[in-house]
Protein backbone atom coordinates (compact mmCIF):
# COMPACT_ATOMS: atom_id res chain seq x y z
CA UNK A 1 0.00 0.00 0.00
CA UNK A 2 2.84 2.31 0.81
CA UNK A 3 4.25 1.71 -2.67
CA UNK A 4 0.90 2.70 -4.24
CA UNK A 5 0.81 5.90 -2.25
CA UNK A 6 4.38 6.67 -3.24
CA UNK A 7 3.56 5.99 -6.88
CA UNK A 8 0.55 8.35 -6.82
CA UNK A 9 2.65 10.98 -5.13
CA UNK A 10 5.33 10.69 -7.82
CA UNK A 11 2.73 11.00 -10.55
CA UNK A 12 1.28 14.15 -8.95
CA UNK A 13 4.72 15.65 -8.60
CA UNK A 14 5.45 14.89 -12.26
CA UNK A 15 2.15 16.43 -13.32
CA UNK A 16 2.81 19.51 -11.20
CA UNK A 17 6.31 19.90 -12.64
CA UNK A 18 5.00 19.68 -16.20
CA UNK A 19 2.60 22.61 -15.61
CA UNK A 20 3.69 26.11 -16.42
CA UNK A 21 3.41 29.01 -13.98
CA UNK A 22 -0.01 30.25 -15.19
CA UNK A 23 -1.64 26.85 -14.93
CA UNK A 24 -0.22 26.35 -11.46
CA UNK A 25 -1.87 29.62 -10.31
CA UNK A 26 -5.21 28.49 -11.77
CA UNK A 27 -4.97 25.16 -10.00
CA UNK A 28 -4.15 26.85 -6.69
CA UNK A 29 -7.05 29.32 -7.03
CA UNK A 30 -9.49 26.53 -7.93
CA UNK A 31 -8.36 24.50 -4.95
CA UNK A 32 -8.75 27.41 -2.55
CA UNK A 33 -12.23 28.20 -3.88
CA UNK A 34 -13.27 24.56 -3.60
CA UNK A 35 -11.99 24.40 -0.04
CA UNK A 36 -13.90 27.56 0.92
CA UNK A 37 -17.09 26.22 -0.63
CA UNK A 38 -16.74 22.99 1.31
CA UNK A 39 -16.12 24.86 4.56
CA UNK A 40 -19.16 27.12 4.01
CA UNK A 41 -21.39 24.16 3.17
CA UNK A 42 -20.25 22.26 6.25
CA UNK A 43 -20.87 25.34 8.42
CA UNK A 44 -24.36 25.91 7.01
CA UNK A 45 -25.37 22.28 7.27
CA UNK A 46 -23.99 21.67 10.75
CA UNK A 47 -24.64 25.00 12.52
CA UNK A 48 -27.30 25.18 15.26
CA UNK A 49 -30.37 27.31 14.55
CA UNK A 50 -31.54 29.18 17.67
CA UNK A 51 -35.14 30.19 18.24
CA UNK A 52 -36.81 32.40 20.86
CA UNK A 53 -37.90 30.43 23.92
CA UNK A 54 -39.15 33.27 26.14
CA UNK A 55 -39.07 37.04 25.89
CA UNK A 56 -39.61 39.93 28.29
CA UNK A 57 -38.95 37.79 31.36
CA UNK A 58 -38.39 39.20 34.81
CA UNK A 59 -34.92 38.96 36.30
CA UNK A 60 -36.10 36.32 38.76
CA UNK A 61 -37.58 34.18 35.99
CA UNK A 62 -34.44 34.67 33.89
CA UNK A 63 -32.25 33.30 36.66
CA UNK A 64 -34.50 30.30 37.35
CA UNK A 65 -34.94 29.43 33.67
CA UNK A 66 -31.19 29.72 33.07
CA UNK A 67 -30.42 27.40 36.01
CA UNK A 68 -32.97 24.86 34.81
CA UNK A 69 -31.56 24.85 31.27
CA UNK A 70 -28.08 24.32 32.68
CA UNK A 71 -29.43 21.41 34.70
CA UNK A 72 -31.07 19.89 31.61
CA UNK A 73 -27.92 20.39 29.54
CA UNK A 74 -29.71 22.48 26.92
CA UNK A 75 -27.62 25.16 25.26
CA UNK A 76 -28.99 28.68 25.27
CA UNK A 77 -28.08 32.20 24.24
CA UNK A 78 -28.97 35.60 25.67
CA UNK A 79 -28.80 38.44 23.11
CA UNK A 80 -26.70 41.41 24.12
CA UNK A 81 -29.33 43.89 22.96
CA UNK A 82 -32.16 42.10 24.82
CA UNK A 83 -31.00 40.60 28.12
CA UNK A 84 -34.53 39.42 29.02
CA UNK A 85 -34.80 37.06 26.05
CA UNK A 86 -33.58 33.45 26.00
CA UNK A 87 -32.78 31.59 22.77
CA UNK A 88 -32.47 27.80 22.56
CA UNK A 89 -31.72 25.42 19.66
CA UNK A 90 -34.72 25.11 17.38
CA UNK A 91 -34.92 21.34 17.75
CA UNK A 92 -34.85 21.64 21.58
CA UNK A 93 -37.48 24.37 21.94
CA UNK A 94 -40.49 22.11 22.56
CA UNK A 95 -38.57 19.91 24.99
CA UNK A 96 -37.36 22.95 26.92
CA UNK A 97 -40.90 24.36 27.17
CA UNK A 98 -42.27 21.06 28.46
CA UNK A 99 -39.53 20.64 31.06
CA UNK A 100 -39.82 24.24 32.25
CA UNK A 101 -43.62 24.05 32.39
CA UNK A 102 -43.40 20.99 34.65
CA UNK A 103 -41.38 23.14 37.06
CA UNK A 104 -43.85 26.03 36.84
CA UNK A 105 -41.45 28.24 34.91
CA UNK A 106 -41.56 30.97 33.99
CA UNK A 107 -43.72 32.29 36.79
CA UNK A 108 -44.78 35.31 34.74
CA UNK A 109 -46.70 32.90 32.49
CA UNK A 110 -47.99 33.32 28.98
CA UNK A 111 -47.51 36.84 27.63
CA UNK A 112 -49.04 38.80 24.77
CA UNK A 113 -45.78 38.54 22.88
CA UNK A 114 -45.93 34.76 23.19
CA UNK A 115 -49.45 34.85 21.79
CA UNK A 116 -48.25 36.78 18.75
CA UNK A 117 -45.16 34.62 18.26
CA UNK A 118 -47.17 31.39 18.41
CA UNK A 119 -49.71 32.56 15.83
CA UNK A 120 -49.71 31.12 12.33
CA UNK A 121 -51.79 31.43 9.18
CA UNK A 122 -53.51 28.11 9.91
CA UNK A 123 -54.82 29.33 13.27
CA UNK A 124 -58.56 30.04 13.48
CA UNK A 125 -60.14 33.14 14.98
CA UNK A 126 -61.28 31.10 17.97
CA UNK A 127 -57.72 29.92 18.63
CA UNK A 128 -56.41 33.47 18.41
CA UNK A 129 -59.11 34.69 20.79
CA UNK A 130 -58.32 31.95 23.31
CA UNK A 131 -54.60 32.69 23.16
CA UNK A 132 -55.22 36.38 23.76
CA UNK A 133 -57.47 35.54 26.70
CA UNK A 134 -54.81 33.24 28.13
CA UNK A 135 -52.22 36.01 27.79
CA UNK A 136 -54.55 38.51 29.49
CA UNK A 137 -55.17 36.10 32.37
CA UNK A 138 -51.45 35.59 32.81
CA UNK A 139 -50.68 39.33 32.73
CA UNK A 140 -53.41 40.11 35.29
CA UNK A 141 -52.23 37.31 37.58
CA UNK A 142 -48.65 38.58 37.39
CA UNK A 143 -49.77 42.13 38.21
CA UNK A 144 -51.93 41.06 41.16
CA UNK A 145 -49.05 38.95 42.54
CA UNK A 146 -46.99 42.14 42.90
CA UNK A 147 -49.40 43.50 45.56
CA UNK A 148 -48.08 43.36 49.12
CA UNK A 149 -49.53 40.44 51.06
CA UNK A 150 -50.14 38.26 47.98
CA UNK A 151 -47.73 35.48 47.04
CA UNK A 152 -49.50 34.13 43.98
CA UNK A 153 -52.62 34.89 41.97
CA UNK A 154 -54.58 33.11 39.26
CA UNK A 155 -57.19 34.80 37.08
CA UNK A 156 -60.02 33.05 35.21
CA UNK A 157 -62.03 35.01 32.63
CA UNK A 158 -65.40 33.78 31.36
CA UNK A 159 -66.40 35.54 28.17
CA UNK A 160 -69.98 34.90 27.09
CA UNK A 161 -70.68 34.47 23.40
CA UNK A 162 -72.84 37.10 21.77
CA UNK A 163 -76.11 35.56 20.55
CA UNK A 164 -77.62 38.69 19.04
CA UNK A 165 -80.88 38.33 20.99
CA UNK A 166 -82.04 41.33 22.98
CA UNK A 167 -83.64 39.18 25.68
CA UNK A 168 -80.31 37.51 26.43
CA UNK A 169 -78.38 40.77 26.65
CA UNK A 170 -78.10 40.62 30.45
CA UNK A 171 -76.81 37.04 30.31
CA UNK A 172 -73.86 37.96 28.06
CA UNK A 173 -71.87 39.80 30.70
CA UNK A 174 -68.23 38.84 31.03
CA UNK A 175 -67.33 37.55 34.48
CA UNK A 176 -64.02 36.80 36.16
CA UNK A 177 -62.69 35.02 39.23
CA UNK A 178 -59.43 35.70 41.03
CA UNK A 179 -57.78 33.06 43.20
CA UNK A 180 -55.08 34.43 45.50
CA UNK A 181 -52.61 32.92 47.93
CA UNK A 182 -51.91 35.32 50.77
CA UNK A 183 -48.53 35.71 52.39
CA UNK A 184 -48.08 34.16 55.81
CA UNK A 185 -49.70 36.28 58.51
CA UNK A 186 -50.94 38.95 56.08
CA UNK A 187 -54.47 40.32 55.78
CA UNK A 188 -56.04 42.10 52.85
CA UNK A 189 -58.16 45.17 53.42
CA UNK A 190 -61.42 45.83 51.63
CA UNK A 191 -59.68 48.61 49.72
CA UNK A 192 -57.20 46.10 48.30
CA UNK A 193 -60.02 43.74 47.30
CA UNK A 194 -61.87 46.61 45.61
CA UNK A 195 -58.68 47.56 43.79
CA UNK A 196 -58.29 44.00 42.48
CA UNK A 197 -61.91 43.97 41.34
CA UNK A 198 -61.55 47.27 39.50
CA UNK A 199 -58.24 46.21 37.92
CA UNK A 200 -59.72 43.04 36.47
CA UNK A 201 -63.05 44.65 35.56
CA UNK A 202 -61.46 47.50 33.64
CA UNK A 203 -59.26 45.02 31.74
CA UNK A 204 -62.18 42.90 30.49
CA UNK A 205 -64.75 45.70 30.08
CA UNK A 206 -67.18 44.64 32.79
CA UNK A 207 -68.40 45.93 36.15
CA UNK A 208 -66.50 45.27 39.40
CA UNK A 209 -69.51 43.38 40.76
CA UNK A 210 -68.87 40.69 38.13
CA UNK A 211 -65.41 39.94 39.58
CA UNK A 212 -65.16 37.56 42.54
CA UNK A 213 -62.04 37.19 44.69
CA UNK A 214 -61.35 33.96 46.62
CA UNK A 215 -58.41 33.11 48.86
CA UNK A 216 -56.62 29.80 49.32
CA UNK A 217 -58.69 29.02 52.43
CA UNK A 218 -61.92 29.07 50.45
CA UNK A 219 -63.13 32.43 51.76
CA UNK A 220 -65.08 34.71 49.46
CA UNK A 221 -63.43 38.10 49.90
CA UNK A 222 -66.03 39.95 47.84
CA UNK A 223 -69.71 40.40 48.67
CA UNK A 224 -72.83 41.64 46.97
CA UNK A 225 -74.02 44.07 49.64
CA UNK A 226 -72.45 47.16 48.13
CA UNK A 227 -69.42 49.24 48.82
CA UNK A 228 -70.64 50.28 52.28
CA UNK A 229 -69.89 46.90 53.80
CA UNK A 230 -66.63 46.54 55.64
CA UNK A 231 -64.63 43.41 56.23
CA UNK A 232 -64.04 42.07 59.70
CA UNK A 233 -60.38 42.96 59.53
CA UNK A 234 -61.23 46.56 58.70
CA UNK A 235 -63.75 46.69 61.54
CA UNK A 236 -61.20 45.44 64.04
CA UNK A 237 -58.58 47.92 62.82
CA UNK A 238 -61.00 50.86 62.97
CA UNK A 239 -62.17 49.93 66.46
CA UNK A 240 -58.63 49.43 67.79
CA UNK A 241 -57.35 52.68 66.29
CA UNK A 242 -60.24 54.67 67.73
CA UNK A 243 -59.80 53.15 71.20
CA UNK A 244 -56.06 53.79 71.18
CA UNK A 245 -56.63 57.38 70.11
CA UNK A 246 -59.14 57.95 72.92
CA UNK A 247 -56.83 56.34 75.48
CA UNK A 248 -53.85 58.46 74.49
CA UNK A 249 -55.78 61.72 74.30
CA UNK A 250 -57.46 61.29 77.72
CA UNK A 251 -54.21 60.11 79.32
CA UNK A 252 -52.23 63.12 78.06
CA UNK A 253 -55.07 65.42 79.12
CA UNK A 254 -55.18 64.09 82.70
CA UNK A 255 -51.39 63.89 83.04
CA UNK A 256 -51.35 67.68 82.89
CA UNK A 257 -53.05 67.58 86.30
CA UNK A 258 -51.76 64.42 88.00
CA UNK A 259 -48.32 64.18 86.39
CA UNK A 260 -46.82 61.88 83.83
CA UNK A 261 -47.11 58.19 84.59
CA UNK A 262 -49.76 58.66 87.29
CA UNK A 263 -52.78 58.02 85.07
CA UNK A 264 -53.87 54.97 83.11
CA UNK A 265 -56.86 54.93 80.75
CA UNK A 266 -58.74 52.11 79.07
CA UNK A 267 -61.72 52.67 76.78
CA UNK A 268 -64.17 50.53 74.88
CA UNK A 269 -66.00 51.76 71.79
CA UNK A 270 -69.13 50.27 70.28
CA UNK A 271 -69.35 50.99 66.56
CA UNK A 272 -72.26 50.23 64.26
CA UNK A 273 -70.90 49.02 60.93
CA UNK A 274 -74.33 48.44 59.39
CA UNK A 275 -75.41 50.68 56.54
CA UNK A 276 -78.96 52.04 56.39
CA UNK A 277 -80.79 53.62 53.48
CA UNK A 278 -83.94 55.69 54.19
CA UNK A 279 -86.27 57.04 51.49
CA UNK A 280 -88.60 59.96 52.40
CA UNK A 281 -91.37 61.28 50.11
CA UNK A 282 -92.91 64.60 51.25
CA UNK A 283 -95.69 66.70 49.65
CA UNK A 284 -95.91 70.46 50.28
CA UNK A 285 -97.98 73.29 48.74
CA UNK A 286 -95.96 75.49 46.40
CA UNK A 287 -97.24 78.68 48.05
CA UNK A 288 -96.36 79.10 51.68
CA UNK A 289 -99.50 79.56 53.81
CA UNK A 290 -101.81 78.06 51.20
CA UNK A 291 -102.95 74.57 52.07
CA UNK A 292 -104.71 73.91 48.77
CA UNK A 293 -101.85 74.51 46.37
CA UNK A 294 -102.07 75.49 42.74
CA UNK A 295 -104.92 74.24 40.53
CA UNK A 296 -103.54 71.83 37.95
CA UNK A 297 -106.88 70.77 36.40
CA UNK A 298 -110.60 71.44 37.04
CA UNK A 299 -113.77 69.76 35.73
CA UNK A 300 -117.36 71.18 36.21
CA UNK A 301 -120.61 69.41 35.34
CA UNK A 302 -124.13 71.11 35.29
CA UNK A 303 -127.37 69.22 34.80
CA UNK A 304 -130.92 70.76 34.33
CA UNK A 305 -134.07 68.57 34.17
CA UNK A 306 -137.73 69.83 33.62
CA UNK A 307 -140.70 67.42 33.48
CA UNK A 308 -144.46 68.14 33.03
CA UNK A 309 -146.40 71.14 31.63
CA UNK A 310 -146.36 73.35 34.63
CA UNK A 311 -144.20 76.40 34.95
CA UNK A 312 -141.30 76.40 37.22
CA UNK A 313 -138.45 78.56 38.31
CA UNK A 314 -136.11 79.54 35.47
CA UNK A 315 -132.61 78.07 35.41
CA UNK A 316 -129.93 80.09 37.12
CA UNK A 317 -126.34 79.38 36.14
CA UNK A 318 -123.93 79.05 38.97
CA UNK A 319 -126.30 77.51 41.50
CA UNK A 320 -125.08 74.46 43.18
CA UNK A 321 -127.85 71.80 43.32
CA UNK A 322 -131.49 72.97 43.35
CA UNK A 323 -134.70 70.99 43.25
CA UNK A 324 -138.06 72.80 42.86
CA UNK A 325 -141.59 71.42 42.66
CA UNK A 326 -144.15 73.72 40.87
CA UNK A 327 -147.24 71.50 41.14
CA UNK A 328 -148.23 67.91 40.97
CA UNK A 329 -147.71 67.64 37.24
CA UNK A 330 -144.53 69.72 36.83
CA UNK A 331 -140.96 68.78 38.03
CA UNK A 332 -137.76 70.81 37.61
CA UNK A 333 -134.23 69.75 38.87
CA UNK A 334 -130.79 71.36 38.62
CA UNK A 335 -127.46 69.59 39.42
CA UNK A 336 -123.90 70.94 39.42
CA UNK A 337 -120.57 69.20 40.32
CA UNK A 338 -116.90 70.12 40.00
CA UNK A 339 -113.57 68.19 40.23
CA UNK A 340 -110.42 70.19 41.00
CA UNK A 341 -106.86 68.76 41.02
CA UNK A 342 -104.28 70.78 42.94
CA UNK A 343 -100.55 70.75 42.19
CA UNK A 344 -98.31 70.06 45.20
CA UNK A 345 -94.53 69.96 45.50
CA UNK A 346 -93.14 66.44 45.89
CA UNK A 347 -89.83 66.15 47.76
CA UNK A 348 -87.94 62.82 47.58
CA UNK A 349 -85.09 62.27 50.02
CA UNK A 350 -82.71 59.32 50.20
CA UNK A 351 -80.62 59.24 53.36
CA UNK A 352 -77.70 56.78 53.37
CA UNK A 353 -76.23 56.15 56.78
CA UNK A 354 -72.57 55.34 56.38
CA UNK A 355 -71.11 52.45 58.41
CA UNK A 356 -68.82 53.17 61.30
CA UNK A 357 -71.13 55.26 63.47
CA UNK A 358 -70.04 55.38 67.13
CA UNK A 359 -72.95 54.31 69.30
CA UNK A 360 -71.45 54.57 72.78
CA UNK A 361 -68.16 54.83 74.63
CA UNK A 362 -67.16 53.54 78.04
CA UNK A 363 -64.03 54.83 79.76
CA UNK A 364 -62.18 53.54 82.82
CA UNK A 365 -59.57 55.77 84.50
CA UNK A 366 -57.11 54.75 87.19
CA UNK A 367 -55.28 57.47 89.15
CA UNK A 368 -52.25 57.04 91.36
CA UNK A 369 -53.36 57.76 94.94
CA UNK A 370 -49.87 58.90 95.94
CA UNK A 371 -50.18 62.10 93.88
CA UNK A 372 -53.48 63.11 95.51
CA UNK A 373 -53.52 65.54 98.39
CA UNK A 374 -53.11 63.43 101.54
CA UNK A 375 -54.01 60.44 99.35
CA UNK A 376 -57.65 61.52 99.60
CA UNK A 377 -59.85 60.53 96.64
CA UNK A 378 -63.28 61.90 97.42
CA UNK A 379 -66.48 62.20 95.45
CA UNK A 380 -65.70 65.75 94.33
CA UNK A 381 -62.46 64.69 92.64
CA UNK A 382 -64.20 61.74 91.03
CA UNK A 383 -67.02 63.96 89.77
CA UNK A 384 -64.63 66.54 88.35
CA UNK A 385 -62.64 63.88 86.47
CA UNK A 386 -65.83 62.32 85.11
CA UNK A 387 -67.08 65.69 83.85
CA UNK A 388 -63.75 66.32 82.14
CA UNK A 389 -63.91 62.95 80.40
CA UNK A 390 -67.55 63.41 79.36
CA UNK A 391 -66.71 66.79 77.90
CA UNK A 392 -63.61 65.48 76.13
CA UNK A 393 -65.16 62.37 74.57
CA UNK A 394 -68.52 63.86 73.53
CA UNK A 395 -72.19 62.97 73.78
CA UNK A 396 -71.74 59.28 72.89
CA UNK A 397 -70.02 58.50 76.18
CA UNK A 398 -72.30 56.15 78.07
CA UNK A 399 -70.29 55.38 81.20
CA UNK A 400 -67.17 56.69 82.91
CA UNK A 401 -65.55 54.97 85.89
CA UNK A 402 -62.80 56.70 87.87
CA UNK A 403 -60.83 54.98 90.60
CA UNK A 404 -57.72 55.72 92.61
CA UNK A 405 -55.15 53.23 93.73
CA UNK A 406 -51.52 52.80 94.66
CA UNK A 407 -49.40 52.19 91.58
CA UNK A 408 -46.74 49.51 91.82
CA UNK A 409 -43.38 51.11 92.69
CA UNK A 410 -40.74 51.11 90.04
CA UNK A 411 -38.07 48.50 90.69
CA UNK A 412 -35.11 50.88 90.68
CA UNK A 413 -32.77 48.26 92.10
CA UNK A 414 -33.80 45.84 89.41
CA UNK A 415 -33.39 48.51 86.76
CA UNK A 416 -29.96 49.41 88.10
CA UNK A 417 -29.00 45.77 88.13
CA UNK A 418 -30.27 45.34 84.59
CA UNK A 419 -28.39 48.43 83.45
CA UNK A 420 -25.21 47.22 85.13
CA UNK A 421 -25.37 43.80 83.47
CA UNK A 422 -24.33 45.06 80.04
CA UNK A 423 -21.46 47.01 81.58
CA UNK A 424 -20.26 43.95 83.51
CA UNK A 425 -20.68 41.78 80.47
CA UNK A 426 -18.68 44.29 78.44
CA UNK A 427 -15.93 44.68 81.04
CA UNK A 428 -15.38 40.94 81.43
CA UNK A 429 -14.55 40.26 77.76
CA UNK A 430 -12.30 43.32 77.67
CA UNK A 431 -10.35 42.10 80.70
CA UNK A 432 -10.03 38.60 79.27
CA UNK A 433 -8.91 40.02 75.93
CA UNK A 434 -6.28 42.20 77.61
CA UNK A 435 -4.88 39.23 79.55
CA UNK A 436 -4.74 37.13 76.39
CA UNK A 437 -2.91 39.89 74.51
CA UNK A 438 -0.37 40.22 77.32
CA UNK A 439 0.26 36.47 77.34
CA UNK A 440 0.65 36.44 73.57
CA UNK A 441 3.11 39.32 73.76
CA UNK A 442 5.22 37.54 76.36
CA UNK A 443 5.19 34.30 74.37
CA UNK A 444 6.18 36.11 71.17
CA UNK A 445 9.05 37.94 72.86
CA UNK A 446 10.41 34.73 74.34
CA UNK A 447 10.04 32.95 71.08
CA UNK A 448 11.79 35.77 69.25
CA UNK A 449 14.77 35.62 71.61
CA UNK A 450 14.88 31.86 71.25
CA UNK A 451 14.86 32.14 67.44
CA UNK A 452 17.69 34.70 67.48
CA UNK A 453 19.69 32.41 69.76
CA UNK A 454 19.08 29.39 67.55
CA UNK A 455 20.04 31.36 64.43
CA UNK A 456 23.34 32.40 66.01
CA UNK A 457 24.06 28.84 67.02
CA UNK A 458 23.21 27.62 63.52
CA UNK A 459 25.54 30.25 62.00
CA UNK A 460 28.42 29.19 64.22
CA UNK A 461 27.82 25.56 63.44
CA UNK A 462 27.73 26.33 59.71
CA UNK A 463 31.06 28.14 59.84
CA UNK A 464 32.63 25.28 61.81
CA UNK A 465 31.26 22.72 59.37
CA UNK A 466 32.55 24.78 56.42
CA UNK A 467 36.06 24.88 57.87
CA UNK A 468 36.00 21.17 58.58
CA UNK A 469 34.73 20.49 55.04
CA UNK A 470 37.60 22.52 53.53
CA UNK A 471 40.14 20.62 55.56
CA UNK A 472 38.58 17.33 54.58
CA UNK A 473 38.65 18.28 50.88
CA UNK A 474 42.34 19.21 51.15
CA UNK A 475 43.05 15.89 52.79
CA UNK A 476 41.09 14.08 50.09
CA UNK A 477 43.07 15.79 47.29
CA UNK A 478 46.39 14.92 48.90
CA UNK A 479 45.24 11.35 49.34
CA UNK A 480 44.09 11.07 45.69
CA UNK A 481 47.38 12.32 44.11
CA UNK A 482 49.13 8.87 44.00
CA UNK A 483 46.06 7.33 42.35
CA UNK A 484 45.98 10.03 39.66
CA UNK A 485 49.66 9.50 38.87
CA UNK A 486 49.16 5.77 38.51
CA UNK A 487 46.27 6.30 36.05
CA UNK A 488 48.38 8.73 33.96
CA UNK A 489 51.19 6.21 33.78
CA UNK A 490 48.81 3.52 32.54
CA UNK A 491 47.38 5.88 29.87
CA UNK A 492 50.93 6.73 28.60
CA UNK A 493 51.84 3.05 28.36
CA UNK A 494 48.68 2.22 26.36
CA UNK A 495 48.73 5.29 24.02
CA UNK A 496 52.30 6.40 23.47
CA UNK A 497 51.62 7.90 20.03
CA UNK A 498 48.70 9.97 21.25
CA UNK A 499 50.73 11.23 24.19
CA UNK A 500 53.64 12.13 21.87
CA UNK A 501 51.29 14.10 19.59
CA UNK A 502 49.82 15.87 22.59
CA UNK A 503 53.28 16.86 23.80
CA UNK A 504 54.18 18.21 20.33
CA UNK A 505 51.06 20.34 20.34
CA UNK A 506 51.89 21.77 23.75
CA UNK A 507 55.44 22.51 22.67
CA UNK A 508 54.30 24.27 19.50
CA UNK A 509 51.92 26.43 21.48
Amino acid sequence: MWESIQQVRNQLNGYWNDLDKGKRKKVIIAGVISLLVVIILVFLLTRTEYDVLFTNLSLEDMAEVKDKLDELGIKYRIPDNNPRTILVPENMKNLAKIELASEGLPKSGYSFLDAFNDSSWTMTDYDKKERMKLALQSELASTISEIDGIDKATVYINEKDETGFVLNENDNKTTASVFIEKSYGSTLSSGTIKAIQNLVASSINTSPEEVQVIDSEGNLLTNSQGESELMMTDQFVIKSNLENKINESIKKFLENIFGKGNVDVLSSVKINFNSEKTTIVEFKPPVEGNDEGLIRSMEEVEEHVARGSGQGTPETEGDITDYEMANDSNEVSNKRSSIINYELNQINQEILKAPGQVEDITVAVLINRDVLFNGNFNADVEKDVENLIYAATGLNTRQVVVMAGNFAPKDTEGVAAIESVPKMNLALPLAIGAVILMLLGIVLLRRRKRVYKELNEVGLRAEEEKAVTTEVEDLDIEAEKPKIRAQIDKFVERNPELVAQLLRTWLNE
